[in-house]
């Protein structure tokens, strides 16, 4: 199964195939699960309560309508269409 080393645990690309309801029951209990491919370390499991984290974002919708002004006048389509009826 697992190998726990220090405070992480390790498996393997096999392991995890054959025992992924024994990672997750420790994945369950906070702990981290390292996986490895070859001795090297490709992945980490981490309980998903560690990954949230709140960011309040700037309002870029307010500041680009702040920086943005509307054009002030009539818009360019209502001109063209006007054009289009004084050819016909």
């Amino acid at each position: 199964m697992c190998v726990k080393m220090l405070d992480m645990i390790k498996a393997n690309i096999r392991q995890l195939q054959h025992h992924l309801s024994d990672v997750m029951r420790h994945v369950e209990h906070g702990e981290e699960v390292l996986i490895t491919r070859r001795n090297r370390v490709v992945a980490k499991i981490i309980p998903a309560e560690s990954q949230i984290e709140r960011v309040d974002w700037p309002d870029f919708i307010g500041r680009a309508k702040a920086i943005v002004q509307q054009p002030k006048g009539e818009p360019a389509s209502r001109i063209v269409i006007e054009d289009r009826e004084q050819r016909i």
